[in-house]
């Protein structure tokens, strides 16, 4: 008994002493939270003159926190901290800056400062400091040639370029232009600004004012560009400015001769010589059109078109100048093609169109270019060729109109489907050549060669023939169906 008790006092008094001796470790001072250290991976750069840094420059930085963990960090480009410095928050721990000297310099000394934060908001008091000895490299311009570059064009013009710096692309402020005169006032691009189109305000005039649509804008710029000069060979200068306002050299786009547009109406020559202007010009002089236009759309040089735009918006720009064009070809696929992307903006401000384009047998019977036109489908019979023979008549369906006759063979002809509400004008009196026996006869199928639409008012605003009409004056009466479709149709 005894001895139990005496146990118990013993195992008493271990216990008081184990707790006597846990609550004097906790005795003591508790230490506050200590301030993260911030270091630069470069504490030091010594460069001089042409070997100094480029402006766009990677910085990185560490820190260590004895009591915690780093956050974050805030850095300036101030070189003295004060109350009203203002420092930006990162998590990152590099960067790359634009250090771009000020304007007029080609070279400054930056200072970088940053500072680390712990997890209970605590700052360094001693920010890792940095001067960063930075020289500018002026940036530099150049034109990048469309799919087509022309050399003669009306005055709607389209440019592209690019613009590149030394110093990082983000150290590039805009682009200046200029037409022909690199000593006057530029016109001011953003440097996102690739490409735009300079389309005359008065496109009659000898020195013209442009309206400018950048890049994709369907609408101009609220500035103008003046410069470009009518009837003259002309030049579009460019240059580009960076952050410093560093310019580079002006560079020079080809030479454009910028024709003056002399009159509402242009006669669009889609052969490929001029043979066949005459023809036209003399029906539109003899109906009382002296002053016109024209342009040969398919003109090449050195296997390139030398007078469409360079794109289909820039060329419908131009058929925009006019109000009656007057298209002749015979090249069904290329003619077709290209109106059908450019004249449906020339239609619906009112543009009214004449076509004489010949369709060989070698156009596609199920080409899409034919939907902007009267045709719905071209007449295509099975193993027979139609022709129509020197001499041939192509009769009106409606009486008011003069009958025409052919003065050449004409081996190959597509008469024409028509589109709903499309009115047939003309029907030619063709020979059927079965391609097997190689017998002739008469063809009694669709003969429709001439057909006309009309717009949404219901005022025809397109005739088209699929034959040449140069070779349909037998009858030497082809001023009258001139005047009928001039003055009666379209009211010229």
């Amino acid at each position: 008994m005894f001895k139990v008790k005496r146990d118990i006092v013993l195992l008493c008094i271990l216990i008081a002493s184990v707790l006597a001796s846990c609550k004097k470790g906790f005795e003591g001072t508790e230490l506050g939270n200590v301030a993260p250290e911030t270091y630069l991976v470069t504490d030091t750069i010594i460069r001089f003159g042409p070997d100094r840094l480029e402006s766009e420059v990677v910085l990185k930085w560490w820190s260590d926190d004895p009591d915690g963990f780093v956050s974050g960090y805030e850095f300036t480009f101030d070189a003295e901290i004060t109350e009203a410095t203002i420092w930006t928050y990162t998590e990152r721990q590099d960067s790359t800056f634009i250090l771009a000297p000020p304007a007029g310099a080609d070279s400054a000394d930056f200072v970088f400062q940053i500072r680390a934060i712990d997890n209970f908001g605590s700052k360094d008091p001693s920010p890792a400091r940095l001067v960063i000895p930075v020289k500018n490299s002026p940036p530099a311009a150049q034109f990048i040639p469309g799919l087509i570059t022309p050399l003669k064009s009306f005055p709607v013009l389209k440019y592209f370029w690019s613009g590149s710096d030394p110093d990082g692309s983000d150290n590039l402020l805009r682009f200046e232009v200029c037409f022909n005169d690199t000593t006057s006032t530029p016109y001011i691009l953003d440097k996102t600004v690739s490409s735009a189109i300079f389309e005359a305000t008065e496109p009659g005039l000898d020195n013209m004012v442009c309206k400018v649509y950048q890049n994709a804008a369907t609408l101009p710029n609220a500035e103008t560009i003046s410069g470009m000069l009518g009837n003259a060979w002309n030049t579009l200068y460019i240059r580009a400015v960076d952050q410093s306002l560093a310019a580079s050299a002006y560079v020079a786009a080809d030479s454009v001769f910028v024709k003056k547009v002399n009159s509402n109406v242009l006669m669009v020559n889609g052969y490929s010589t001029t043979t066949n202007e005459s023809f036209y010009a003399t029906q539109l002089i003899n109906n009382g059109i002296a002053v016109f236009d024209t342009m040969q759309i398919f003109a090449q040089a050195g296997g390139l078109y030398t007078q469409q735009s360079a794109d289909n918006i820039t060329q419908a720009k131009v058929f925009d100048l006019f109000d009656l064009i007057i298209w002749f070809s015979n090249n069904a696929d290329n003619s077709f093609s290209l109106a059908q992307k450019t004249t449906e903006s020339f239609f619906n401000s009112g543009g009214k169109m004449l076509m004489s384009v010949y369709i060989s047998s070698t156009f596609d019977p199920l080409s899409n270019f034919l939907d902007f036109t009267p045709i719905a489908s071209l007449v295509n019979p099975v193993d027979t060729t139609l022709i129509l023979d020197n001499g041939a008549s192509l009769l009106p369906i409606d009486g008011g109109w003069p009958e025409l006759q052919s003065t050449a063979i004409v081996g190959t002809v597509k008469p024409i489907n028509l589109q709903i509400g499309a009115i047939p004008l003309y029907n030619a009196a063709l020979t059927a050549k079965d391609n097997i026996t190689l017998s002739l006869t008469p063809w009694t199928g669709v003969s429709t060669v001439m057909a006309k639409k009309t717009d949404i008012s219901g005022n025809t605003n397109f005739v088209i023939a699929t034959l040449e009409l140069n070779k349909l004056d037998g009858l030497t009466n082809m001023d009258l169906l001139f005047e009928k479709v001039l003055t009666d149709e379209f009211g010229f």
